[in-house]
């Protein structure tokens, strides 16, 4: 090829892409750019209060960016069974002080002389599904194989009959079959127990043989206010005791108890990076705590940041435990979103 006409292709060629790069920066710079991402101003102070009851028999389920609650009768139920079509965990009721004897023996037939001498087991508060009472009730986990050991549950508070004995006979994606009795071998049933679609647990009551409602959906609270079993450690001696607070829900919920008791100082930036517990009873009940000088419950200054379900931190504190007529068990608090 001529070499003049060469280099007339390729100042040509150097010219085209020289005219295409300045369109393209030209093009750049006439679009709009993307606003940034900005912080949504915290929510107004917002105070609340939820009827427990002198004794404590009525759960509520909180939620806060609704400011609503569901009620249900803490004594409607026994046995608390993990509704996950993989799950198996086997809760009691410990807010009716409930607890378990594991036997040992894998005869229903059996019989059992309970009292207050047999090595009774509680729940923890806390949510961990490896501390429960009932424990790990399979041989196989993969397989789901049950050990078949029988248990004995003392029924509680004001229970009559005060023992009923229990064997767990499986769990499938979608149902627990239990056989449970009086342990005089009278009352005998066994049972198909469907897991909910619903909710995190599915609540069985022995008493009328029957499932009950007792946990709305997890998208529709953030904490609940319930009585039930702490185990003190005193001198070593594992001590269970009734108590009443606030738990997290245990789907997606977490909280951390600050040093701060300044509701007002507390921000976003403050907390965002703090580490927050799952451990449903990170709030607990020694937000208060019983002046015996003054014969009533004092609130403690605590204050807590919970973040929910959807990614929002709110922070909460609690300054009353009385309602206007003076009764105890309506605890009174103050949130916030940040």
């Amino acid at each position: 090829m001529n070499p003049v006409k060469q280099r007339s292709w390729k100042w040509l060629i150097a010219l085209v892409m020289i005219l295409a790069v300045l369109g393209l920066l030209t093009l750049s710079s006439c679009e709009k750019e993307e606003p940034l991402w900005k912080l949504p101003p915290p929510g107004a102070e917002q105070t609340g209060q939820v009827a427990m009851g002198e004794n404590y028999e009525t759960t509520i389920y909180y939620k806060f960016s609704t400011q609503s609650s569901i009620t249900y009768n803490l004594n409607t139920w026994h046995l608390a069974f993990e509704s996950n079509p993989d799950s198996w965990h086997i809760r009691v009721n410990g807010g009716r002080a409930m607890q378990v004897w594991r036997t040992g023996s894998l005869n229903f037939d059996d019989t059992f002389t309970p009292s207050e001498q047999s090595n009774w087991d509680w729940d923890t508060p806390d949510g961990n599904a490896d501390s429960t009472a009932i424990g790990n009730w399979l041989a196989d986990t993969a397989s789901r194989q049950p050990a078949m050991q029988v248990y004995i549950l003392d029924m509680g508070l004001n229970a009559t009959p005060r023992y009923k004995k229990l064997q767990i006979h499986g769990v499938s994606d979608t149902a627990y079959t239990i056989k449970y009795a009086n342990t005089d071998n009278s009352n005998v049933h066994t049972v198909s127990i469907g897991k909910s679609r619903v909710s995190t647990y599915t609540y069985f009551d022995l008493t009328t043989n029957s499932v009950v409602d007792y946990e709305p959906s997890p998208e529709l609270y953030d904490i609940k206010f319930e009585r039930y079993r702490y185990v003190f450690i005193e001198d070593g001696v594992p001590t269970p005791y009734l108590v009443n607070g606030a738990l997290l829900n245990a789907v997606n919920t977490s909280a951390v108890k600050l040093n701060s008791t300044n509701f007002d100082s507390v921000t976003y930036a403050m907390v965002k990076d703090l580490p927050l517990s799952t451990k449903n009873d990170t709030i607990g009940y020694d937000w208060k705590y019983y002046d015996f000088d003054l014969s009533l419950y004092t609130i403690a200054p605590n204050l807590f940041v919970v973040k929910d379900s959807e990614g929002n931190y709110w922070k909460l504190q609690f300054f009353d435990f009385y309602n206007d007529a003076g009764i105890k068990g309506y605890p009174k608090f103050k949130f916030q979103r940040l």
